[in-house]
């Protein structure tokens, strides 16, 4: 068998049980039957097993027994597959690639979004996380005629837009935390040199408060409202996952945010246009009108 055919056979398996939330051996055989990649056989136990094994390796997903009820399987950490966690990203992402492949004979009809460089230094990234090795890095900004060396000890990676982004502190910004794009990067070598990652250091604490990638730790978190004239779209695509619902109006509804509202964050409503307005606190809403102000002025 292919390895593409396995993963395909895997990502079935965890998206199989997840969709059912609990299911027998029994029931899953009767599911795999109708599958297009069964080679034309049940669903043994152990290929069942096999498959189990090869998902908690590859992905860390743990589908686990409920012997009490029927010998039910389940995923018991299910909590990963519907949060922002690599767990996560990885099967959907696999899922995709595995609905693109066999849509190859309409490629010409399926129209992608294109993705930025620097996909090259992504092996290169995780390798010096892994080991705790410095990088030593090029980086060219939009605002500069040159590209300017540093050495970086990397701390995560995040995806944005899909485009990817370093965290890390730099000898250039004497040891600040610091974020730049893959796309800008114009060499980077891992060296031998080794790094201690701070002990109190979570990549997603860090982030937590902020919209996007590009972190300000001199803006403050504040509680944030704003009004949707079109509340079922961010009812279905929240805008931060500290979004709540407050109040539910006749044609629009009020959504609280907690969340420092850096550059980032100030884009994505006036990317919603009309569709969207600052509440509080008053500095945002200032904020956004002068940029709308500016706006105008670019137009007369």
């Amino acid at each position: 068998m292919r390895k593409t055919d396995s993963f395909k056979q895997y990502i079935w398996l965890v998206n199989t049980i997840d969709r059912h939330k609990r299911i027998t051996l029994e029931e899953l055989s009767k599911q795999w039957i109708d599958y297009d990649l069964n080679e034309g056989k049940p669903l043994a136990r152990t290929t069942f097993h096999r498959m189990k094994e090869a998902v908690k390796e590859m992905f860390g997903i743990c589908i686990e027994c409920d012997i009490r009820n029927g010998y039910q399987y389940y995923i018991a950490n299910d909590g990963d597959l519907k949060s922002y966690s690599t767990q996560n990203w990885m099967l959907r992402t696999l899922t995709v690639n595995s609905i693109l492949l066999d849509g190859l004979s309409i490629k010409d009809q399926l129209l992608l979004e294109d993705i930025p460089a620097g996909l090259e230094y992504l092996e290169t990234i995780i390798n010096a996380i892994k080991a705790h090795h410095t990088l030593r890095m090029s980086y060219k900004k939009f605002t500069d005629s040159e590209p300017y060396s540093t050495l970086i000890e990397p701390y995560c990676l995040k995806l944005f837009h899909q485009r990817w982004y370093l965290l890390g502190k730099s000898e250039k910004r004497n040891g600040e935390l610091s974020i730049y794009a893959l796309d800008r990067i114009t060499e980077l070598k891992e060296t031998e040199q080794e790094y201690i990652l701070a002990s109190d250091f979570e990549a997603e604490t860090f982030f937590k408060n902020y919209f996007g990638a590009i972190p300000d730790q001199k803006i403050k978190v504040e509680s944030i409202v704003l009004r949707s004239y079109s509340p079922n779209y961010l009812r279905t695509l929240p805008l931060h996952h500290s979004q709540r619902e407050i109040a539910t109006e006749k044609e629009s509804a009020l959504f609280e945010y907690h969340v420092a509202p850096t550059r980032d964050f100030i884009q994505a409503i006036l990317h919603e246009g009309h569709e969207l307005e600052v509440v509080a606190p008053e500095s945002l809403r200032e904020m956004i009108r002068k940029e709308l102000k500016d706006t105008l002025e670019r137009y007369k």
